[in-house]
């Protein structure tokens, strides 16, 4: 009895352009500024050049809600490694958003 042919791979395109659309929403939010906004240092001034996931995970980037513009920030090099490298915190709770929305982190290091 010949053996059943496995069926080709879902091609990934469509996933990643939107992928790609959600990122270009949060570029056009941000103005090309960086959105991190740390407590009592105020809002980033440099120009942003990095789109961070704020729902990540091993294999989640890019796929449900962690796709989502409003799961993702855009920010300088230096916040984005920051925060991936945990200097900075997200704070929690009520006063935790600045004027805009945008989350707001603490120095932890």
């Amino acid at each position: 009895m010949p053996a059943i042919p496995k069926p080709p791979p879902r091609p990934r395109k469509r996933r990643i352009a939107w992928d790609r659309a959600e990122s270009a929403r949060v570029k056009a939010r941000s103005d090309g500024r960086c959105e991190c906004v740390v407590i009592f240092e105020g809002r980033c001034p440099r120009r942003a050049t990095e789109v961070h996931h704020l729902l990540g995970g091993h294999g989640r980037r890019g796929r449900g809600a962690s796709a989502l513009a409003e799961n993702k920030l855009h920010l300088c090099a230096r916040h984005h490694r920051d925060i991936t490298e945990h200097r900075l915190g997200l704070v929690e709770g009520l006063l935790a958003a600045s004027e805009d929305g945008a989350p707001v982190y603490v120095r932890v290091r």
